[in-house]
């Protein structure tokens, strides 16, 4: 017999299971006694047999209630999941009275039921782990793929060739072209990570100063975007592989590129002059907000002006017959996923933070010429959406509100925290 699983879900979820749930036709309903004349009545077609009350009514046997009807409180409420509709009936004090309604909670809860042949599946106890058991591992574990998998487009024997190659400087090109192929593959991504003179070759590729020059070969601006390509492929959902960057990581800054520290190269976006090429701009933003996942790196970024070098990609939107909208673009979603929307996971509370200039002063220095700053900020933000007022659906809009939401929040409780130290302060005097 195949056995179920009863599942808690908190209270706060019915609303959003309510508007998921499917109508079914009348057949599969329980049948259910005619309201009332003076009951208010909820009517989504012109046929009165489909219309039903806005108050649920309930009775001894469980009801599908609809999404839009209002539940009173104190009910029996499940979730079915044969049917993927929400069902309710009036509490019975004494549950043991029936044997049906055993353990089911009231109000505060919803119970997901299986099939009615089905078993709930017995308590288990907690078991001891032994004593040298292996630490438990969130990722899981990560296996090697099939040699021949046709998604890799490369054995391992190839892959680890590559890497080889990469290390001693020959045939670069080939080399990249392969680690970019499967460096969005979890375990060749990680095997990458993991290989500290791989990672350091790929930053200064990606990073090489060589990209900023008046006129860079295409050469340079090749392997600089494959490079860039590639980091971004290792860190994207592979949280493995970032922790080995993340270990990585005081090394790399120790390291050079081209006689110059990584530590100054790896965060600038804009050269001192002239603009940089926009394909591999958006590669390099793409591969940064990868890094970005690890608090450690993010921390090193915002403490080396890293936002300000974002916000000068931003501005460079609508140079060049719109070349940098794409990288420009790439930049906006670094910033809402990793600073401003927590749905994507970003940690909130980090940026923006601080008091912004006047929108006098950023106005002036804008008209100057001047580089922009990060306390113009929010004005910037608004030029961006008021430029792209009639594009509804342009990436400035959403940045501007959640700059503007966030930055509230961040500075609503840096005052608080501030109060209470002040106050502790004087407490302890």
């Amino acid at each position: 017999m195949t056995k179920s699983r009863l599942k808690m879900l908190p209270l706060s979820l019915i609303g959003l299971i309510g508007l998921m749930v499917v109508g079914t036709s009348a057949s599969e309903e329980p049948p259910s006694p005619s309201p009332s004349a003076d009951v208010e009545l909820i009517c989504h077609t012109s046929n009165p047999s489909e219309c039903y009350p806005k108050v649920f009514q309930p009775t001894h046997e469980f009801q599908i209630v609809h999404p839009d009807q209002d539940l009173p409180l104190g009910l029996h409420v499940r979730l079915n999941i044969n049917t993927g509709q929400k069902e309710a009936k009036i509490n019975i004090p004494n549950e043991e009275l029936d044997p049906s309604l055993f353990g089911l909670p009231v109000d505060s809860s919803i119970v997901t039921v299986g099939a009615p042949d089905s078993e709930p599946e017995p308590a288990q106890e907690r078991r001891k782990l032994p004593k040298n058991a292996p630490r438990y591992d969130p990722d899981g574990k990560i296996k090697e793929p099939p040699k021949s998998n046709p998604h890799a487009g490369n054995d391992a024997s190839a892959f680890f060739e590559s890497l080889s190659y990469l290390k001693k400087g020959l045939d670069i090109d080939s080399a990249l072209e392969s680690l970019s192929d499967v460096s969005h593959d979890i375990y060749y991504g990680l095997k990458i990570a993991e290989d500290y003179d791989t990672v350091a070759n790929l930053f200064c590729l990606a990073n090489n100063p060589a990209i900023f020059a008046p006129f860079p070969s295409s050469e340079t601006l090749s392997r600089a975007r494959l490079a860039a390509l590639t980091l971004s492929s290792v860190t994207q959902n592979n949280p493995k592989a970032l922790s080995e960057i993340k270990i990585h990581w005081p090394k790399l800054l120790a390291s050079s590129c081209s006689d110059e520290p990584l530590s100054t190269l790896i965060w600038r976006l804009i050269p001192s002059a002239g603009h940089p090429d926009p394909a591999v701009s958006k590669a390099r933003i793409s591969s940064i907000s990868g890094f970005l996942r690890s608090s450690t790196i993010r921390a090193h970024f915002l403490s080396n002006n890293g936002m300000e070098q974002i916000l000068q990609i931003l501005n460079l939107q609508d140079s060049q017959n719109g070349e940098f909208e794409p990288a420009a673009r790439k930049a906006a979603l670094l910033v809402l996923d990793n600073f401003l929307d927590g749905d994507m996971g970003a940690s909130l509370g980090e940026w923006p933070v601080g008091t912004q200039q006047t929108d006098v002063v950023c106005e002036g220095r804008y008209k100057e010429g001047k580089e922009p700053v990060e306390r113009c900020w929010d004005w910037h933000a608004k030029m961006w959406a008021k430029g792209n007022k009639k594009d509804k659906e342009h990436w400035s809009h959403e940045l501007l509100k959640k700059v503007a939401e966030q930055r509230r929040v961040n500075n609503k409780g840096h005052k608080k925290k501030k109060n209470a130290i002040q106050g502790g302060g004087k407490e302890e005097l």
